[in-house]
C-alpha cells in the first residue's frame, strides 16, 4: 500500500505537476499581460516591463516544478537542445496554449467590451508592415530563446537566469515597438493565440485571424536560428554538435613520377 502511494506521488510530481505548473503559469502570464496592455493604453515601455517582470516571478515560482517555460517556442528550443522529450514537449505545448486562452478569457470577463479597443495588443497589421511585424517577432524571439538556453543550461549562470530572461524580454519588447505598426511584440504564440480566441467573434470580420500567422512564423524562425546557434556554437558538453574535421591522407612524394603533357 505504501509503495503504491509513493508511486502515485512520484507520478504526480514528475508528470502531472509540471504540466499543471505550465498551465497555471500561462494563465497568469496571459491575464497579466492582457490586463496590463488595456490599462496602460498599449504603451510599448509599460507593456514590456509588465511582460518581463511577470516572467521573472513566474520562473522563480514555477521553475523548479516544470522549468518555467510558459511559451511554446521556448519549449521547442529546449526540445531541440535535447532537454525535453517530445511527449513532454507536446504536453507542455497544449498546457501553454489552453492556459493562454483561459487567461485571455478571464481578462475579457473582467473588463467591459467598451474598454477593449481592438488594437490594444495587436496594433495595426496592414499589408505594408507585415515584413516589419515578422522581423519584430523573429529577431526578439531569437534573442530570448538564445538567452534562455545559454543561461539556464549553464550551471554557473543558472541562478541569474530569471533576471536575464526578464530583462531580455523588457529590452526586446521596448526596442521592437513601432509607432507605425503600434503592435506588441509577443515572442510567444500562446500569448497571441489566447487573446485571438477569447476576443474574436463571428462579426469582427476576422480581424484577429487575418494576419495571425505572423505571430507563429516569426517566433518559429527565430527559435530555429537560436537553437542552431546554441547547438553549434554556444552549447557545452554533449549538447554541442561538433563538425568533424576533414581527414586527408598524406600521399608519399615520388620525385620520379612522370606527368603526361
Amino acid at each position: 500500500m505504501e509503495e503504491e502511494k509513493i508511486t502515485n506521488i512520484s507520478i504526480f510530481e514528475s508528470k502531472v505537476r509540471p504540466i499543471l505548473a505550465e498551465f497555471i503559469g500561462s494563465i497568469i502570464l496571459t491575464s497579466i499581460v492582457c490586463a496590463g496592455a488595456i490599462n496602460t493604453l498599449s504603451s510599448g515601455l509599460n507593456n514590456g516591463v509588465i511582460y518581463g517582470l511577470t516572467m521573472v516571478f513566474l520562473i522563480i515560482a514555477f521553475g523548479d516544478m516544470s522549468g518555467g517555460y510558459f511559451n511554446p517556442v521556448i519549449t521547442l528550443g529546449y526540445t531541440l537542445a535535447r532537454v525535453l522529450s517530445i511527449p513532454q514537449a507536446v504536453c507542455y505545448f497544449f498546457a501553454q496554449i489552453i492556459g493562454g486562452i483561459v487567461g485571455a478569457a478571464l481578462v475579457r470577463a473582467s473588463y467591459p467590451e467598451s474598454e477593449f479597443g481592438g488594437s490594444w495588443l495587436y496594433g495595426s497589421l496592414w499589408k505594408d508592415v507585415l515584413l516589419e511585424a515578422m522581423l519584430a517577432e523573429a529577431i526578439p524571439t531569437l534573442i530570448l530563446v538564445l538567452t534562455v538556453l545559454i543561461t539556464t543550461l549553464d550551471k554557473e549562470k543558472r541562478r541569474l537566469s530569471p533576471l536575464a530572461i526578464g530583462f531580455s524580454i523588457i529590452v526586446c519588447s521596448v526596442t521592437s515597438y513601432s509607432e507605425r505598426r503600434r503592435g506588441f511584440t509577443f515572442m510567444n504564440p500562446a500569448l497571441s493565440f489566447g487573446p485571438a480566441v477569447a476576443y474574436s467573434t463571428p462579426y469582427d470580420g476576422g480581424e484577429f485571424w487575418k494576419y495571425h500567422y505572423v505571430y507563429w512564423v516569426g517566433p518559429l524562425v527565430g527559435t530555429l536560428v537560436a537553437s542552431l546557434l546554441y547547438r553549434f556554437v554556444f552549447a557545452l558538453g554533449s549538447r554541442r554538435i561538433r563538425i568533424p574535421k576533414p581527414c586527408f591522407k598524406k600521399q608519399p612524394f615520388n620525385s620520379g613520377e612522370k606527368y603526361a603533357a
